[in-house]
């Protein structure tokens, strides 16, 4: 081996947060979680998210005391990023109709704290366990080749003569420059 390349390898056992990180596969739950607790520019007392949120106070003061939260509702003024996840997360399952037994089913496969986007993640039924939503944004070619091979399995004519037409259009464009 290049001895190069050797020497930028990290110690038996030690992995850079960096090499971990790309080694998480597309679907890990932990690409949803709120990273560091970072201070918000509008932060929100405990109390007044939960009234956003329509979450009972008592019912969100229980859910810390039964170890669902990682923080004390009572001793902070105001919550920063991954603690006002972690109140969102746990509290919209709260508000969906869970009871303590569902809660434990539900988070029985993700590591504590509970600080996830909500808007990241999503509970599979089928699996039983939480995957990320798929991001369009990230592999747009992919999605492209998705949304025509649907088209052919639909035999939609019309839409894929429109694509090619937009796409003879495009490469029409890009000749002229």
């Amino acid at each position: 081996m290049n001895s190069a390349l050797e020497s930028n390898q990290p110690p038996v056992g030690e992995e850079s947060a960096a090499a971990l990180l790309f080694q998480l596969p597309d679907d890990s739950h932990q690409m949803a979680r709120v990273a560091a607790a970072q201070q918000l520019l509008f932060p929100s007392s405990p109390r007044s998210l939960c009234d956003e949120l329509g979450l009972n106070w008592q019912a969100a003061v229980r859910l810390q005391e039964e170890g669902w939260l990682s923080f004390s509702l009572e001793d902070l003024w105001q919550l920063d990023e991954a603690q006002e996840a972690e109140l969102r997360f746990v509290g919209a399952l709260v508000l969906a109709g869970c009871d303590r037994s569902m809660l434990g089913l539900l988070l029985a496969g993700l590591p504590r704290p509970y600080a996830y986007d909500l808007k990241r993640l999503y509970f599979d039924w089928i699996s039983r366990g939480w995957r990320l939503l798929p991001d369009p944004q990230a592999h747009p070619e992919a999605a492209f080749a998705d949304w025509i091979e649907m088209l052919i399995q639909l035999r939609d004519r019309g839409s894929l003569v429109g694509i090619a037409e937009l796409a003879q259009d495009a490469l029409a464009r890009v000749e002229e420059r």
